[in-house]
């Protein structure tokens, strides 16, 4: 029965986003923004990381269990262009009700300066976007959970404001004892509640993702890949106004262009790496296929795509650092703590025992 409701939740899952629409096609895009340095470091979008990391549930609600109960995890990303964004989350398990997750994600704009037709300064105005999520999860037997997410969602761009509302629905198969996991997640399942302009409704970025982690057993080496918009064969854009379409000088026919099956497929690829030293020390590093051919200037493609970062535990902190290269323009930084509030718990004191004084035989 479990196994069923399982398949069926994916099915679900894969119908719902059939018809995503990606390529700019889609408002609130800043939910697709990374949230977290460590998912930033290993090249974002890893949704099969199960280890107790609050931060990985913001993309994947179906990790959720009793060991983030009473954490807190916030992060802060310095983007291109002045562009702020954060977010902060806490997960509670409740007795009566099982667990549960809160976040809040922002993304600040900056100013711009305000202009009418004829280039006359009127001042200035902002732009912001905020996220409001409420988190859900509950476990099938030994190896499988279920979570959603839902999201309220608002936007407000100069003298312009939105109102949405979304759930993101994800399944995780989680195998301890293997450090194996596999998930399916579904995210941005919603619509507009109030668009920008009265009656022009516009799609959510929709994004089905599948992910796969296995931390080696006798190496503590995790290794991870997403494949990311299944719902959308094809993720290369192409501009029809600075690029249209090839004419035969002939025939004046359209040229239809050829595909790169193996480009298409490795564009919703991403892999990553994460070494644990210690314990204590985690060394991280991630590359993004389809933001490299999306991102890179084709004369200098230098390292668009890849990423890195570090991750340090001290006493019940966490701190991580990811640098991810978009364009050779630069990087981003992102930095994230992690801490649990719930009280120390000091283990036993060990007693040293002293040693029985060995007897000196005697000759009897």
């Amino acid at each position: 029965m479990r196994i069923q409701l399982i398949s069926i939740l994916f099915c679900t899952l894969y119908a719902a986003t059939a018809f995503a629409q990606l390529g700019g096609s889609s408002t609130y895009s800043f939910l697709d923004m990374t949230s977290s340095a460590r998912n930033a470091a290993m090249g974002g979008d890893q949704i099969a990381i199960k280890d107790g990391d609050l931060d990985m549930l913001y993309l994947n609600p179906s990790i959720l269990d009793s060991s983030m109960s009473n954490y807190l995890a916030t992060d802060f990303t310095n983007f291109y262009g002045g562009i702020n964004y954060g977010y902060i989350g806490y997960a509670r398990t409740f007795d009566k009700i099982g667990n549960m997750g809160f976040g809040v994600m922002y993304a600040n704009y900056g100013d711009f300066t305000r202009a009418d037709a004829n280039g006359t300064i009127q001042g200035n105005f902002s732009a912001n976007e905020t996220l409001l999520h409420a988190t859900y999860a509950r476990g099938f037997g030994k190896f499988f959970s279920t979570g959603a997410n839902l999201k309220l969602i608002y936007s407000q761009l100069a003298d312009y404001n939105s109102f949405g509302m979304a759930v993101d629905l994800a399944a995780t198969f989680h195998h301890p004892k293997s450090n194996f996991t596999v998930s399916l997640v579904a995210r941005n399942l919603g619509s507009q509640l109030k668009p920008y302009v009265a009656g022009q409704y516009e799609p959510l970025p929709l994004s089905l993702d599948l992910g796969i982690s296995h931390k080696l057993k006798y190496l503590p080496l995790r290794l991870s890949m997403t494949i990311v918009d299944l719902q959308q064969p094809n993720l290369a854009y192409r501009d029809p106004t600075n690029s249209p379409p090839d004419v035969d000088p002939l025939t004046g026919e359209v040229i239809e262009q050829k595909i790169n099956i193996g480009d298409a497929i490795m564009r919703h690829f991403i892999f990553s790496t994460e070494l644990t030293i210690a314990r204590r020390i985690m060394l991280r590093a991630g590359y993004n296929y389809g933001r490299r051919q999306e991102f890179k200037v084709a004369s200098r493609p230098g390292t668009v795509g890849l990423s890195w970062g570090i991750g340090i535990k001290v006493n019940r902190f966490v701190f991580s650092y990811s640098r991810a290269a978009y364009h050779q323009a630069g990087g981003t930084n992102q930095i994230s703590i992690m801490t649990n509030l719930g009280p120390h718990i000091k283990g036993p004191k060990r007693t040293r025992k002293k040693k029985a004084k060995k007897e000196t035989p005697t000759d009897g």
